[in-house]
């Protein structure tokens, strides 16, 4: 019996710390990433845009960056292309991270990414203020943080079901091994009647 529970108890133990491991790791991942893009915004390459893009993430959009009326200068330009190859290098990580942690968010993060280099595209062609383009980051951002959110409540569904279905197996093996054995004998007389020890004292 103490092999085979052995084992059960191992499993048990392993399942259910899975889904904490696994935040934990995709957390300290991220996070490494997060620290990488964040030295991104000392590229001397990038000053002429700061203050009108956002740099490492579109939550840095403020009401004044929405309200940028003007199209970026030629000296611009280059800036919003080392930006751009800044963030695309950030997003590669940030992607090589995800399809290990978040497989089925691929294709989200893909959609996004296209979207931002449209606008992107658009303001190096000079066709839109800077205004709308932060607008269009935004829009963006929201509706894919919707489909992610969307996402990962059907991935963490499939991930607890599964992890039902394994504690479920676990119990029934447990109450099998544990139906199928009788207790050693100890040769001590005490016992359990109802709620009080019982030592058959001579």
């Amino acid at each position: 019996m103490g092999a085979k529970l052995a084992v059960l108890a191992a499993l048990a133990l392993t399942l259910g710390g899975c889904s904490y491991v696994r935040s934990y790791v995709a957390d300290r991942d991220m996070g490494d990433i997060v620290k990488y893009c964040e030295k991104k915004r000392t590229n001397p390459a990038i000053a002429p845009v700061v203050g009108k893009l956002p740099i490492v993430n579109v939550d840095e959009i403020t009401p004044e960056m929405l309200a940028l009326e003007t199209k970026p200068s030629a000296a611009e330009v280059e800036a919003i292309r080392a930006l751009s190859r800044d963030q695309r290098d950030c997003r590669d990580r940030i992607d090589t991270v995800a399809k290990d942690h978040w497989p089925t968010q691929a294709a989200t993060r893909k959609e996004l990414a296209l979207k931002l280099d449209l606008v992107t595209a658009e303001l190096l062609k000079q066709t839109i203020t800077y205004g709308n383009a932060n607008r269009l980051y935004q829009e963006a951002a929201l509706d894919a943080e919707d489909k992610l959110t969307e996402e990962r409540k059907e991935q963490l569904a499939h991930a607890r079901a599964s992890e039902t279905e394994a504690w479920r197996t676990i119990g029934e093996g447990i109450r099998a091994i544990a139906g199928s054995q009788q207790p050693e004998p100890t040769g001590d007389p005490c016992t359990w009647v109802e709620n009080s020890v019982d030592c058959r004292a001579n």
